[in-house]
């Protein structure tokens, strides 16, 4: 029985993985294009992109926490305040460019004004059940930070470019076989924040199963034949 049990659990942990996607686009276009290649390579027919949050109807803040259509933000425990051009405190923002105290950071939605802004806070968490996620970042790395973007199952990148240039854009997909629970954005810089914007995940119709619940059923069937299988042989 504990061999069933350990064979189990290395199915389901198999399962369970997360993969985090990271392309540098040269333009809000070019940044589209990306999404749309990701999209392409790991979704097939009966998919489609839905848009979750792009900022446009919220005001300023400052906020801690704040809901939105792609899940709730909230500022992480151990977050420092800032030594930048931000409210130097423990909170996040909504900037447009009629407000935005930094360079670099910048709408990425097309007729749009609005992005969340780190406000250069070291810890930022959004919350999410859903398994599919992607959104684009601005000047990320160009005052000496190292930002490092994390699941709750521990799965984390830092490949973007050291030492950015100032405006930087880069588009980041992120897919589970499970809910990913929790996406984070951890830097080590308190004057070296971002902006986010256009969220958004994967849609399908309803005759269309989605991945995670394809490999639900797969690994439930595999456990199924082994058990059953070990029970034949010792009758």
């Amino acid at each position: 029985m504990k061999r069933t049990l350990l064979f189990a659990a290395l199915l389901i942990t198999s399962a369970n993985a997360t993969t985090i996607t990271i392309t540098s686009a040269s333009s809000i276009a070019n940044a589209g294009t990306a999404r749309d290649a990701w999209f392409a390579a790991n979704f097939g027919a009966g998919a489609a992109i839905q848009t979750l949050e792009n900022f446009e109807g919220f005001g300023y803040g400052p906020f801690t926490q704040l809901a939105s259509g792609a899940g709730t933000f909230s500022v992480m425990q151990g977050s420092l305040p800032s030594y930048s051009n931000g409210t130097r405190n423990n909170e996040f923002t909504v900037l447009n460019n009629s407000n935005s105290p930094f360079f670099g950071r910048y709408n990425t939605t097309p007729g749009g004004n609005n992005w969340l802004d780190s406000n250069d806070i070291t810890k930022l968490q959004l919350a999410t059940s859903l398994t599919t996620m992607f959104f684009f970042i601005t000047d990320v790395n160009d005052v000496e930070g190292a930002l490092r973007i994390q699941t709750a199952d521990g799965t984390s990148a830092t490949n973007f470019a050291a030492a950015g240039v100032d405006g930087n854009l880069y588009f980041v997909g992120i897919t589970s076989s499970g809910p990913i629970g929790s996406i984070q954005w951890i830097n080590n810089s308190q004057n070296d924040g971002f902006g986010l914007d256009d969220f958004g995940t994967v849609k399908y119709n309803s005759s269309t199963p989605e991945p995670s619940t394809s490999i639900a059923i797969g690994t439930g069937l595999l456990i199924l034949v082994f058990i059953t299988k070990l029970r034949a042989r010792k009758h």
